[in-house]
């Protein structure tokens, strides 16, 4: 039978049917009944269902290997916790919950308690901490068992338990000093969460995709045919892997139909990533804005191409054809992000989606064909505007009111309840739902149950849990200076019992973080000053501490008359390229100036005041809005920087260097992205830090300079200390081209005491 004949054959059988079901035809039930695995009726036309779209219709759900987004999970049973994720910079990513606690009657408190209830809101294998600092001396049983105790001068022993959501369990708090301590759980299993093994196989949810052995199950009456990615078409019978390694809407789709029909189902899905309704897959009533752009319109004719070449080709695609014909059952949209790039996309979005579903039915001859539409869900109810707008424009179609041409024929579906957060999820690609299993099977459920409606089904929805109803972070109110204070006091116990202890215990930073502490210079050394002992400041921060700030140290350096001077090398360097800082040759008699006895007078060299700095031969600021710290390039030179290369020297009465402490020269100037030249540092003569590259990509923002290691620290013992250093000018910017020279430079020097590091004990 050719294609013109199925398709005749087709439409007569619909036309009878006028789009009711037959005899066979099963009401959808809320729960789905598992696949029976019995054969197909292959005496009727085999029911297809085309499934196109944009790359979420492609299928981004991950199948597996799902890693827990949070680098640690706290609850605590202090109500001052703010409750939610938050960042520590170079240390991880974090949420923290406060935790429902009761009284042994079972009534809610907020106060700390000796003996009562507790309850978590997600199962898991915990660790309980009691107490912090002085108060964390003490026991603690959870359902009479002890999980948790520290003696005096020992350290914390805990236990891992293992919790469910749901159920109370019973606490007591014992030989503590003064008030009861508060307490805190940290969450030692951070399995991974959305793929669709742990959503299926974990979480016991659409119980009809796994098998009693705990294997996928396989559908023999839903066949899978993938007609746009792969060559020639790719197909199964529908299981969780038929996509491969993720899942996209046709898996929840095609057990809803697979449950629904008797016949034999084929999905036919032609979807490509990246793709626009408004150019890509641009339908032909729409017109063309650009005859000559072959892209324009191209999506949506390979659509058709793949549905026609499956069609034509039945035989060999659906196992068992037995030439029973088939009838164009469904069309099924899942698409939009890429539309939302343009205001012209937005605004003649619903035009154009209008247009699809009309020259789909031209196109196969179907002028009924049911049609349902997943509208874009990306972020939920906090949706942006410009995704609003689409959503809007998607569900205009499948309103009666604003297209009556459409009643019972076209049916929209709003996806935004089905928006899973990060932590729910594999990753955080929010324009293709976090890649949440979940998330595309809620959506396929949601429009297998739509188009089963259209044809005229029973059915029940798919009940979903009540989800917590988040707001947008600008809708969120900022906490006052006393909130703020009272919330990190809250999370200093686990920020410095909890991260703190595990950021030291990461073998990836323990070993550096002893170095740093013990002064030892590595291996590579870096011309930015954030080594692992940085992220662990951040952990200080977090908690409201800075003792372990660092603070300015030594004479004030802008205050003292440096002696300078300034030259061209012979070595010349096209102004184009940047990374200036390069072997030269000093003017005669100043091939030792960065030495201690070097005479700089009897050279020639003049004095001025730091910072020294030109912006195109001005003394002027290179930026005009610049304030940070780091960088100090928002100040006016006091004295100018003439010729390219810079050299200066000073000798100052240096305090002594105190044991505990941390000591470095920072380089003020140009600190920026693409703004800043290499530079050297000299102490009495011996390089302390140098950087042959300037501030490239990626890498502005930041101290630079060098720190005063174990092997330099005996040059300030006798306290009158001579540095030196040098830097170039710089002429260009990587993505503006040749700019007006400029160059800014100044030091000074910081002390910082050493927070409090241990080996970490390993096992």
């Amino acid at each position: 039978m050719n294609y013109r004949a199925r398709t005749i054959f087709a439409i007569t059988a619909l036309t009878l049917m006028g789009f009711v079901l037959g005899a066979a035809a099963k009401d959808i039930p809320a729960r789905l009944p598992d696949p029976d695995g019995k054969a197909p009726d292959a005496t009727k036309p085999v029911k297809v269902y085309i499934l196109a779209g944009q790359s979420n219709m492609v299928g981004m759900g991950n199948l597996s290997g799902a890693k827990n987004v949070y680098t640690g999970v706290y609850l605590s049973s202090d109500p001052a916790v703010p409750n939610g994720p938050f960042q520590i910079y170079r240390v991880g990513n974090y949420k923290v919950s406060s935790l429902n606690v009761y009284l042994p009657d079972g009534t809610r408190t907020d106060k700390p308690i000796a003996a009562g209830l507790l309850e978590v809101p997600r199962q898991g294998v915990y660790q309980l901490h009691c107490g912090f600092a002085e108060s964390s001396y003490g026991a603690m049983q959870l359902d009479g068992k002890e999980v948790y105790r520290r003696d005096a001068g020992g350290e914390p022993v805990k236990q891992d338990v293992t919790l469910e959501p749901g159920k109370r369990y019973k606490f007591k708090i014992s030989a503590f000093k003064g008030d009861p301590p508060r307490f805190w759980l940290e969450k030692t299993d951070l399995l991974g969460n959305g793929d669709l093994e742990a959503v299926a196989k974990r979480e016991g949810k659409f119980p009809w995709l796994v098998d009693a052995e705990g294997n996928w199950t396989v559908r023999n009456d839903v066949y899978f045919q993938e007609a746009r990615l792969a060559k020639d078409g790719k197909g199964s019978p529908l299981s969780a892997t038929s996509n491969g390694k993720t899942i996209g809407p046709e898996l929840g789709f095609g057990h809803v139909l697979g449950t629904f029909h008797d016949e034999q189902v084929l999905l036919i899905k032609t979807a490509q990533g990246n793709r626009s309704l408004g150019f890509d897959f641009r339908p032909p009533s729409s017109g063309r804005t650009d005859p000559d752009n072959k892209f324009e319109s191209l999506e949506y004719k390979l659509m058709i191409e793949g549905v026609r070449k499956t069609l034509d080709n039945i035989s060999k695609v659906v196992p068992g054809y037995k030439g029973q014909g088939y009838e164009i059952a469904g069309f099924v949209w899942f698409q939009g992000h890429k539309d939302s790039y343009t205001e012209a996309s937005i605004a003649d979005y619903e035009k154009h989606l209008v247009n699809l579903i009309n020259d789909v039915r031209k196109e196969f001859k179907t002028p009924k064909l049911p049609a349902v539409v997943a509208t874009v869900g990306f972020g939920g109810h906090n949706m942006q505007g410009k995704f609003l707008r689409i959503l809007k424009a998607q569900m205009a179609v499948g309103d009666a009111k604003q297209h009556p041409e459409y009643a019972g024929t076209v049916a929209s579906v709003d996806t935004r309840d089905f928006w899973r957060e990060v932590d729910e999820s594999p990753t955080n690609q929010d324009y293709h739902y976090n890649r949440n299993a979940e998330t595309y099977m809620l959506i396929g459920d949601a429009l297998g149950r739509a188009m089963v409606g259209l044809l005229g089904g029973k059915v029940e929805p798919l009940p979903l849990a009540p989800r917590p109803k988040l707001l947008a972070p600008q809708q969120a109110a900022q906490p006052s200076d006393e909130e703020q204070a009272a919330a990190q006091k809250a999370l200093r116990p686990i920020i410095l019992d909890g991260i703190a202890a595990s950021y030291m215990a990461n073998p990836r930073y323990n070993k550096t973080l002893l170095q740093e502490a013990a002064g030892e210079r590595p291996q590579r050394a870096n011309q930015f000053l954030r080594g692992s002992m940085y992220g662990l400041l951040n952990c200080y921060h977090a908690a409201g501490i800075d003792e372990y700030d660092w603070r300015p140290f030594g004479p004030d350096f802008n205050k003292t008359q440096w002696d300078y001077f300034s030259f061209d090398p012979p070595e010349k360097l096209p102004v184009e390229k940047g990374n200036r800082y390069r072997k030269v040759t000093y003017p005669k008699g100043m091939e030792n100036w960065f030495a201690a006895k070097f005479a700089a007078a009897r050279a020639g060299w003049k004095q001025g005041l730091q910072p020294f700095g030109q912006l195109d031969g001005r003394l002027a600021a290179l930026s005009e809005t610049c304030t940070a710290a780091f960088c100090r390039c928002g100040e006016k030179p006091k004295t100018l920087w003439a010729k390219e290369v810079l050299l200066v020297r000073g000798t100052f009465e240096i305090p002594p260097l105190k044991e505990g402490h941390r000591y470095r020269i920072v380089v003020g100037g140009a600190a920026h992205v693409n703004s800043g030249e290499g530079y050297a540092i000299y102490i009495n003569g011996k390089l302390l830090a140098e950087s042959k590259a300037g501030v490239g990509i990626r890498q502005g923002g930041q101290y630079r300079g060098g720190h005063i290691y174990a092997d330099v620290r005996d040059e300030f013992k006798a306290g009158k200390v001579t540095i030196a250093a040098t830097s170039f000018l710089r002429y260009n910017h990587p993505r503006r081209g040749i700019q007006p020279p400029r160059g800014h430079f100044s030091l000074w020097m910081e002390e910082q005491k050493i927070p409090p590091v241990k080996a970490a004990v390993t096992k």
